[in-house]
C-alpha cells in the first residue's frame, strides 16, 4: 500500500474527528512542509469546517506539538530498559547486541505512521527548535547512551576488545544514521530496500568484525 492509500484508509477508519486531523496533518506535513499547510487547508482535505479545527486544537503548533509528542511515544518503545542493557552485557554477545538493536528499530520503521513523521522531523529540524531538539536527542544521543553502557561493560567482563567506548559507538552510529537516512529515502519514493538493509548488514559485520576477541 502506497502512502497516499495508508493515510486515506487511516482517515477513513479513525473514531474521532481530532483523529483525522492528526492524521490529514501528517500526510500534508510530510508532502508539503509544515510552513505550507495551513489549517484551512487541513480542514478542506476532511470536508469538515475551519471551525471545527479549534474544538480539538488551539493552533497548528499546538497540533504539530501533538505529532512530536507521538514520535516520542513511539521511539521510546525502541528503549532497552535496564534489565535489558545489563542481560546483553552480561551475554557478552556483540553481534546479537547490535542486530537485536536494529530489530528492535526495525519494528517501528515499518510503521508508515512513525517513518512519515520521521520525515517531517528531518526536514523541520533545520527551521522549528522542537523538532531540532527531539531529533537530536533522539537520532543522534540517546541510542548511543546505551550502546556505550553495553560496549563498556563488554569490555570490563572480557567479551571484546578494548576500544575508547565513545569514539567506536559515535564512528558506528554516524555511519549508520546515513544508511538509515537512505532507507528513508527509499521508503518515502516507494523504492526496493534489499540492497540498503545488505549494507546495514554489512555495517553490522564491519564493526563485529572489529570488535570481536
Amino acid at each position: 500500500m502506497d502512502k497516499e492509500a495508508f493515510f486515506l484508509k487511516r482517515i477513513q477508519e479513525a473514531t474521532s474527528t481530532k483523529e483525522k486531523l492528526f492524521i490529514s496533518a501528517v500526510y500534508l506535513f510530510a508532502k508539503k512542509g509544515y510552513a505550507n499547510v495551513g489549517i484551512r487547508e487541513i480542514c478542506s482535505s476532511l470536508n469538515i469546517k475551519g471551525s471545527a479545527f479549534y474544538n480539538h486544537y488551539h493552533s497548528k503548533k499546538d497540533l504539530f506539538k501533538e505529532i512530536l509528542d507521538c514520535f516520542s511515544a513511539m521511539i521510546n518503545k525502541m528503549t532497552f530498559s535496564d534489565e535489558e542493557i545489563d542481560e546483553m552485557a552480561t551475554r557478552g554477545d556483540i553481534r546479537y547486541f547490535l542486530e537485536e538493536n536494529m530489530r528492535k528499530f526495525s519494528q517501528i520503521t515499518n510503521n508508515t505512521l512513525f517513518y512519515t513523521i520521521l520525515q517531517i522531523i528531518l526536514m523541520e529540524s533545520y527551521t522549528n527548535e522542537q523538532a531540532y531538539t527531539l531529533g537530536k536527542n533522539n537520532l543522534y544521543y540517546w541510542r548511543r547512551g546505551y550502546t556505550e553502557k553495553v560496549l563498556a561493560k563488554m569490555i570490563e567482563n572480557g567479551s571484546i576488545k578494548e576500544f575508547d567506548v565513545k569514539m567506536i559507538t559515535a564512528e558506528y552510529y554516524y555511519a549508520l544514521k546515513g544508511l538509515l537516512d537512505e532507507y528513508l529515502l527509499h521508503e518515502v519514493w516507494n523504492e526496493d530496500k534489499s540492497a540498503i538493509m545488505e549494507k546495514i548488514t554489512q555495517h553490522i559485520d564491519f564493526f563485529v568484525n572489529i570488535l570481536k576477541k
